[in-house]
């Protein structure tokens, strides 16, 4: 149907992870729960970097070894405060150990402080310059303070302390995104995956970013990829099913959508992810069924209600798709589509009083939109509310002045109001752009017999009937 616009962007949290495509076509965090969403490109996963080697510098103590150790297992159950005060004590005790520096920094990353962690880097950096890691994790705090040319000069001098860096060419790669350069974006993110096939944070990012280019049949093998190295990664499971949708594998998609439904029952957005594609495949009565479940985890929800609506419109439920309607009118009352789409309801159920008030509500709301017009016009006529309807199409006329249909009903209308010079003149005009118009050409006999002239009518009569045998003149 198409109607129902995008879902808002999730709110932001703290922190760094890789992003993808969502099916709403919005960016989302796949990897780490400390990340910092930015709507605007892809981001990475830094842990799992190579560690400093304590062999860069002085000889390690055995307890300050401890300490480090000590502090790793806090990082990687992410208890970054004790993991902050454990590396700080190895410091404490050797301040040069450049391994407690490098995770030093990683652990105030973690916590969101990110100047305080480049000031850790750059202390392991000095000590040991030669050492790849420090810079790609300096790249990766620079890059959650969107010092994002910066956080690309850091990720390539790590890349240049080890060409096959996959992590740094990723890192790299997520901050060429947000530099808006995403060609060479990507020739990093596959740089990543060709020094390590098996980085799945890269094979999301490049898939992702293929994505965002709209090349969903390109993008689809590195999500399957990433998908099939990590299958229980739920939001590369969404990018993957929204990759499937974009390359038109609706049937795919729906598969994928039904294992997140069934794996995270409570997602809302899943559950209409899921109506949308049975949308588009014409099944209505299971979009319905996923959206319905979809409201009863998030009710206030007037684009998808609307949406909704129209599914039930097309299984000829009317009378449910009135309530969808009205449900989102409750919840957003300038929703100029549903007021449309009400219309359209009521004037199908013939109640045209109904129809008529939300056809001109709907005008009111976009009065470009000719075809509120149309359906104003056409339930006043049906009502017998001839003058109110030759009103409409004096507006309307001019906005679709090629339209025979329309200056047929004009015609009607006018000539149920005694207008019968102008009811002639509209069934003319509405021969001219249709001269197959059957039904017209009877009016403008019946018109013309009005105004006394018989010859004409006797013409119109028989053009009509040529037309359409069932049509033949009034005995007399």
């Amino acid at each position: 149907m198409g109607l129902r616009p995008d879902s808002p962007a999730p709110a932001a949290h703290a922190g760094i992870g890789a992003q993808v495509l969502t099916s709403n076509g919005h960016l989302r965090w796949l990897f780490f729960p400390y990340a910092t969403f930015l709507a605007a490109a892809l981001a990475l996963a830094c842990l799992g970097l190579p560690l400093l080697r304590a062999g860069a510098g002085p000889e390690i103590s055995h307890e300050a070894a401890t300490l480090n150790h000590r502090g790793l297992d806090y990082l990687h159950k992410k208890q970054y405060d004790q993991a902050i005060a454990s590396f700080r004590e190895a410091l404490k005790i050797q301040p040069e150990y450049t391994e407690a520096l490098d995770n030093l920094g990683r652990a105030l990353e973690a916590s969101g402080k990110d100047a305080e962690a480049i000031a850790e880097f750059d202390k392991a950096i000095k000590i040991a310059p030669e050492q790849a890691a420090a810079y790609a994790d300096k790249g990766s705090a620079l890059l959650h303070a969107g010092k994002y040319e910066e956080a690309a000069a850091s990720y390539r001098l790590a890349i240049e302390h080890h060409k096959d860096f996959s992590e740094a060419q990723n890192g790299l790669g997520a901050s060429l995104l947000h530099l808006g350069k995403n060609e060479e974006a990507i020739a990093a993110f596959r740089s990543s995956i060709a020094s390590n096939p098996k980085n799945v944070e890269a094979q999301g990012n490049l898939g992702a970013a293929l994505l965002a280019e709209g090349k969903a049949a390109e993008a689809l093998p590195f999500l399957r990829k990433a998908h099939s190295l990590r299958p229980d990664w739920q939001d590369m499971q969404e990018s993957y099913a929204s990759a499937l949708e974009q390359a038109g594998q609706s049937h795919e998609a729906i598969a994928a959508y039904h294992k997140l439904t069934s794996k995270y029952p409570n997602q809302s957005a899943y559950w209409s992810h899921l109506g949308d594609l049975y949308n588009k495949t014409k099944k209505y009565r299971e979009a319905v069924s996923a959206y319905e479940k979809s409201l009863a985890l998030k009710p206030d929800q007037p684009d998808l209600l609307l949406t909704v609506g129209l599914a039930q419109a097309e299984q000829g439920k009317l009378s449910d798709a009135i309530q969808s309607y009205e449900k989102c009118l409750a919840l957003k009352p300038d929703e100029f589509h549903a007021l449309y789409r009400l219309g359209n309801a009521y004037y199908a159920q013939k109640d045209y009083a109904k129809a008529a008030a939300n056809y001109e509500k709907a005008y009111a709301q976009k009065p470009d939109f000719a075809e509120s017009l149309v359906g104003l016009g056409a339930s006043q006529l049906a009502a017998n509310k001839f003058e109110e309807a030759a009103g409409t199409y004096r507006k309307l006329v001019p906005l679709k002045p090629d339209d025979p249909g329309l200056r047929f009903d004009f015609g009607n209308a006018l000539f149920n109001t005694g207008k019968y010079q102008e009811a002639a003149a509209s069934y003319r005009e509405a021969v001219r752009l249709k001269p197959d118009h059957a039904h017209a050409h009877y009016n403008l006999a019946m018109t013309l017999l009005r105004l006394n002239d018989a010859k004409s009518a006797q013409a119109e009569f028989a053009k009509a009937h040529g037309l359409d045998p069932t049509l033949n003149p009034p005995t007399k």
